[in-house]
């Protein structure tokens, strides 16, 4: 079934306007997106209703450059970002956190290769969500 708002660009901006109602009504406080890249938060902002909270975005040290870009473009319009998978995702963390150089570093500062990978994303200013099901990953 074909979209009933139009698809694409007519989608998003019926949605803003949608959530942009609900927090004029105080309903909710931020508004968010998730796998935005520039253009399209760009089509939000210049809808000139509700600010664009957060943007929420695959973020580890190995992500296309593309990723990188975004983030520095969303912190230059006062927009957060928040990283998923920021130690790689179920099937890349346990090679991430076997990676040397990230050993190294962790065993300098006391910490494991994944605590590492976390700082590295907040110390470019960019939230992390560690998801894990490990209880060993979560005491981490």
């Amino acid at each position: 079934d074909p979209p009933r708002c139009g698809g694409g660009s007519q989608c998003r901006a019926e949605t803003w306007r949608a959530l942009a109602e609900f927090q004029d009504r105080g309903l909710i406080r931020a508004i968010g997106v998730s796998n935005f890249g520039p253009r399209q938060v760009q089509e939000l902002i210049s809808l000139d209703l509700a600010h664009v909270a957060v943007n929420q975005l695959e973020y580890h040290p190995w992500v296309p450059q593309v990723h990188r870009d975004t983030v520095a473009w969303c912190h230059r319009r006062g927009i957060a970002v928040t990283a998923y998978c920021s130690v790689g995702g179920p099937e890349k963390s346990a090679t991430m956190a076997r990676q040397a150089f990230l050993e190294h570093i962790g065993e300098k500062y006391h910490k494991t290769a994944l605590q590492v990978l976390l700082r590295w994303a907040v110390q470019k200013n960019v939230s992390v969500i560690p998801g894990t099901g490990k209880p060993k990953h979560m005491r981490e």
